[in-house]
Parts: structure tokens; C-alpha cells; sequence
């Protein structure tokens, strides 16, 4: 397995954009404070999809801004910028400036720019950019979180719903090369969703960012399964709905044939219109998770076409 199967960024943006008070409340406490909470914080997803357009970045992960009014009535925008790179980047604080001015200067809204770094690299934590000679320099300042900086003890202790985000970021990001430790992990942190006393809703949605950042191969995931399915028999509690395990199950299978279709095109370049085909073929998520261990053994993209035909499905 590689780092490109745990999906960080789409669980990041989506759990961000679910509990936006909660994700406030846990990293950036004293701005949560300042927000009145009776106006409806309002998701700028077009308006960021342009700012970072026109950020001309190569680097974007999971990103959001949205639209929220202060206690003293003044309207302010607040984008977030989720880091989940496991090495240093020196252009980070410029991007965070670029995201910055492109938001004032298309829309002439006040900015307040937060960061939430995840990646691996200890002593590094930007939280300002700056530019210039003399008296003559611009300063700008943004405010960052660093989860390694996190201790496990209070992780567990915080009822919040991003205490578990970060756990699994965290034991994501430490058991790349130890799957099976990545599965106890994962079974601990999805017993944690029922003892914590959390609502239906935030066990669905904690659960899908545990199951899709989390990422295992097949034989570990049936085993991670299959110790749920019981535990919520005893409980006489499920989880999941039928519909609900269904949308879950949709999401995973893109993922993961995007993941295939990356790393083919990380190893052999664009990939033919066929093989992208075959791929879109395959509905079996166990077969899925096969093959995208195969990519990194293949040698050749014919060889890796003649897996997945091997497994596609009969004709009529």
C-alpha cells in the first residue's frame, strides 16, 4: 500500500463543511468565540473554486471558505487550508498569501486566513509571509495548527468530533508501512464512535472518515468489518443503513479506481482510453483493492491490462 490509497483530502473537506462550529471550536477556540453563531455561516464553494484558480497553485488540497458575520455585525470570510504533505514545503506561506489577496481583491471581503498542517515534518510550522526592503515590506500573518504537535492523552479526552479526526489523520500518517497496525487502530477508533455518546448523524459521518482515510488492504478490511458487524450485533446497535453503506461503498469505488488510474499514470504515463474503461468496469471493491496493489508491481501497462480483463465481468 502507498500514501495515495488513505484519502485525506476529500474527508477533511467534507467533515469541515458538515461541523464548521465544531472544527472552530476545537483548533481556533478564540475565533469561534468572536463568530455569532445565530446567523448561518454561509460555504463559498464557487468563490473559492475562482481564488484558487487564480492562484495558479499546483498545490491544493483541502481547502474551504466560508462566509460567517462577527458578534459586532461585521461580515468576514474565513478560509481554511488543510496541509496533508509529509514534507516541507517552501511555498506554503505564499500560497497562503496568494489565497489571501486573490480573495480581497475579487471580492473585497476581509480575510482571515487558518491553516491546519498534517504532515510529518516537526520543526516546520509557517505562519507568515512576508516581502520587501527597508520600511518598505509587507507583513502577512495567518494562523496555523500543527496536529503532531497534538498529544494523545488529550485526544481522548475531547468529546469534540475532531479529536477523532485527528486520531485517524495521525495513526493514518504512522502506519503507512504497518497495515495491520492501521486496522486495530482502525477498530479502536470505531468502537470510540459509540462510546462517546455521539448522535446517529456524527457516528455516520465520523465513520466514513475513518473508513476511507484509513485505507486497508482487502484481507484486513473484511477482518476490520467483521469485528463491527459483531460488536453491533451485541450492541443491537448498526451503524449503517442499507442506503447509507451503499453511498459509502460508491464513494470508495471511485476513490480507489482514481488511485489506480494515479499511480499507472505515475508509472507509464497517460493511460489508453481502454485500459480507463476496463477499470470503470470493475465494481467489486475487493477486486479494486487487488488491483491497485498490482500497479505497483506491474511492469508493463499490458500486463496490468491483462489482470483487469481477467476480471471484468462476462458479456451478455
Amino acid at each position: 500500500m502507498t500514501e495515495i490509497t488513505a484519502n485525506y483530502d476529500e474527508t477533511w473537506k467534507e467533515v469541515i463543511g458538515d461541523y464548521f462550529d465544531s472544527f472552530l471550536a476545537f483548533f481556533y477556540p478564540e475565533i469561534n468565540q468572536e463568530i455569532d453563531w445565530t446567523k448561518t455561516p454561509v460555504s463559498l464553494d464557487k468563490e473559492l473554486e475562482q481564488i484558487s484558480a487564480s492562484a495558479d497553485s499546483k498545490t491544493r488540497h483541502a481547502d474551504k471558505l466560508f462566509q460567517v458575520w462577527l458578534l459586532d455585525n461585521q461580515e468576514v470570510w474565513v478560509l481554511i487550508h488543510v496541509e496533508v504533505q509529509s514534507q516541507y514545503d517552501k511555498e506554503f506561506s505564499q500560497r497562503m498569501f496568494i489565497y489571501n489577496y486573490r480573495a480581497f481583491d475579487l471580492y473585497q471581503k476581509p480575510v482571515i486566513s487558518l491553516a491546519i498542517l498534517g504532515d510529518e515534518t516537526k520543526n516546520w510550522q509557517p505562519n507568515s509571509y512576508r516581502y520587501g526592503l527597508g520600511s518598505s515590506q509587507l507583513i502577512f500573518n495567518f494562523s496555523s495548527v500543527k496536529l503532531l504537535n497534538y498529544q494523545w492523552e488529550e485526544l481522548e479526552r475531547s468529546n469534540n468530533i475532531f479529536a477523532i479526526v485527528v486520531m485517524a489523520h495521525l495513526k493514518t500518517k504512522a502506519t503507512n508501512s504497518n497495515l495491520s497496525a492501521r486496522e486495530q487502530w482502525k477498530w479502536k477508533l470505531a468502537r470510540l464512535l459509540y462510546e462517546r455518546g455521539y448522535n446517529r448523524k456524527e457516528i455516520v459521518d465520523l465513520y466514513k472518515v475513518i473508513d476511507l482515510m484509513m485505507a486497508l488492504s482487502g484481507d484486513l478490511q473484511l477482518s476490520f468489518e467483521e469485528k463491527l458487524t459483531n460488536y453491533q450485533e451485541n450492541l443491537k446497535m448498526p451503524l449503517l443503513t442499507n442506503i447509507e453503506q451503499r453511498a459509502i461503498e460508491k464513494t470508495t469505488k471511485k476513490t480507489l479506481k482514481q488511485n489506480i488510474s494515479d499511480l499507472l499514470m505515475s508509472r507509464f504515463g497517460n493511460l489508453p482510453e481502454d485500459v480507463i474503461e476496463d477499470i470503470g468496469k470493475i465494481q467489486d471493491i475487493n477486486i479494486l483493492k487487488q488491483l491497485l496493489i498490482s500497479t505497483i508491481n506491474v511492469s508493463s501497462l499490458e500486463e496490468f491490462a491483462l489482470i483487469v480483463n481477467s476480471h471484468l465481468p462476462a458479456a451478455d
